[in-house]
């Protein structure tokens, strides 16, 4: 028997089975009479590089359209600057160049501080010969989605390369290249608005299945009527849910053997009761609403009243449901048996959203949470723990008073720091001289001085900075920054009469903060205790 035509895992990119219309619908957008930059976007795991992958093959040999394709994934080669970017663009489109315009490529030289003026060359050369190429950027997510030093500058020149006849851009991601940019300067530039689309890849329509399916027919398998529709059932047409099941009855049926419902359900409940980890991968992929909508659907049809517009279309696109006919209720089914046996085992995100789910439901079990939290952290000075087991208890009715307690926090932490750090009188020790501390006419300048305000700034010297190594013994960096969060806090809380309002969720905010003091400060004085039994051995 041949090896699988169907992967999940594993290196390389699978074959594209099935997608005949969507890739029609992208290589029509590619060749018209004016060809267009094309936007691909679809959920993680839906075959989207798939997808471009195979493009790039289709388009790799000189053709009517176009001399040759590029195909880059920007996942495994992230620039983070504009020159960065820039070479790593051109190389791939020499690359690309080398078999088919030798000439063309060796214009490009990846180090040339002009690089960008010999793009524009090459493409213009191109343009006089009549000749067009395709850059196919896959994993777009990956370069907008993080902190970068990459500029406007640098997509308003990309645009300027995209209005050339002789270069069409491809990207693909999981969303709309706008949405994706995490930057003011990079949104304000119009080659996001160069593109057509996008063009949605989600599960298999109807007409997929037959090429999905067609490697088993050269083996001589068929698959009766209800065998193809248990397959549909079972798996929503979630392409890589699909792969996987095809995956299975491929390698475990013998050649000329005709497929019936019996054989597709033993070997998805097989698959059940072995776990899937594409599942875990299609689920962590889900916002928590939608997660809530799988829950809900495991059990019952939802009324589309109750499922804004938005997070229907996204769940159908995903093939996890289905509308049913006006005619039947106007109600969302769900469509995949196996993501219905996995959001059975986690009804949580259910309860997540009764306790959750809007405002007035926040408001009133937030508190109940914080107390659950508090409850987790060992160790903790039991003072300190007091003070934030009232802030809690302050939350409601009085958010305000809550987060006035910030401040009182903020001093027990402080106190306890100094009992670990500078025991007895509080004198500064040497390592503390490279800071420059304000004191007090009648301060000792060679004790902690007593403002709390400048005690932060100490301990938040001694911890560790851009120029300087910690020096504190025992109390670490996250420990310093919850302190100076808290006592910022205080100060607000303290002058709430001078204007303005607190909100429970800016108080829960808050209450959040100092059990996360209470529970990093306790993991760092803990350290004195050991300290205390090596000097007693």
């Amino acid at each position: 028997m041949s090896d699988s035509p169907y992967r999940t895992f594993g290196t390389g990119t699978p074959p594209m089975l099935g997608r005949e219309r969507l890739f029609e619908e992208l290589c029509h957008q590619l060749t018209k009479p004016t060809p267009e930059h094309v936007c691909v976007v679809g959920p993680r795991s839906f075959g989207k590089s798939v997808l471009l992958n195979h493009l790039a093959s289709h388009f790799k040999d000189k053709g009517d359209h176009y001399v040759t394709s590029s195909y880059w994934d920007i996942r495994h080669d992230i620039p983070v600057t504009d020159d960065e970017f820039r070479r790593c663009f051109a190389k791939q489109i020499k690359d690309a160049l080398k078999p088919v315009q030798p000439d063309l490529a060796d214009y490009l030289e990846l180090e040339d501080d002009n690089l960008q003026d010999l793009l524009h060359l090459v493409f213009e050369e191109m343009k006089s010969n009549g000749l067009r190429l395709i850059a196919i950027l896959d994993g777009f997510d990956h370069i907008l989605s993080r902190k970068s030093a990459i500029t406007r500058n640098l997509w308003d020149q990309m645009r300027d390369l995209g209005q050339m006849t002789s270069l069409r851009f491809v990207t693909g991601s999981r969303r709309r290249l706008r949405e994706l940019c995490r930057t003011e300067d990079s949104q304000t530039s119009d080659f996001w608005r160069i593109f057509y689309g996008p063009l949605p890849v989600g599960c298999f329509e109807e007409n997929d299945w037959s090429g999905f399916l067609s490697p088993f027919k050269l083996r001589g398998i068929t698959f009766d009527s209800s065998a193809r529709k248990e397959i549909d059932n079972w798996t929503g047409g979630v392409p890589v849910l699909a792969a996987a099941l095809a995956e299975r009855l491929f390698s475990e049926v013998s050649d000329g053997v005709t497929l019936s419902k019996p054989h597709v359900d033993t070997i998805a409940e097989m698959m059940v009761e072995e776990g899937l980890e594409v599942l875990a991968d299609l689920w962590d992929d889900c916002q928590t609403e939608l997660k809530s909508d799988l829950v809900e659907l495991a059990d019952r049809d939802i009324p589309l009243s109750e499922v804004p517009e938005q997070r229907r279309r996204d769940i159908e696109l995903r093939g996890f449901a289905s509308s049913l006919e006006k005619g039947k209720g106007n109600k969302l089914r769900s469509s995949c048996r196996l993501m219905d046996r996995y959001a059975k085992q986690h009804d949580e995100v259910k309860n997540l959203k009764r306790l959750f789910g809007d405002e007035k439901c926040f408001e009133s079990n937030i508190q109940s949470l914080l107390d659950l939290r508090l409850a987790q952290v060992r160790g903790a000075d039991s003072e300190l723990m007091g003070l934030v087991e009232d802030a809690i208890r302050e939350l409601q009715p009085n958010p305000t008073k809550s987060v006035s307690s910030a401040r009182f926090i903020a001093i027990r932490a402080l106190d306890l720091i100094w009992e670990a750090e500078l025991p007895g009188n509080k004198s500064l020790p040497e390592s503390y001289k490279f800071i420059d501390i304000t004191f007090d006419q009648s301060q000792d300048r060679d004790r902690l001085p007593n403002n709390r305000r400048t005690q932060c700034y100490i301990l938040s010297r001694i911890t560790g900075t851009q120029n300087h190594d910690p020096v504190s013994k025992f109390v670490t960096k996250p420990t310093s920054l919850l302190v100076e969060h808290l006592h910022l806090v205080g100060n607000l809380g303290n002058h709430m009469d001078e204007g303005g309002t607190v909100s429970v969720p800016i108080a829960a905010a808050f209450c959040m903060s100092a059990i996360s003091l209470c529970e990093s400060l306790a993991r760092d004085l803990a350290n004195t205790e050991t300290e205390s039994i090596r000097g007693k051995c």
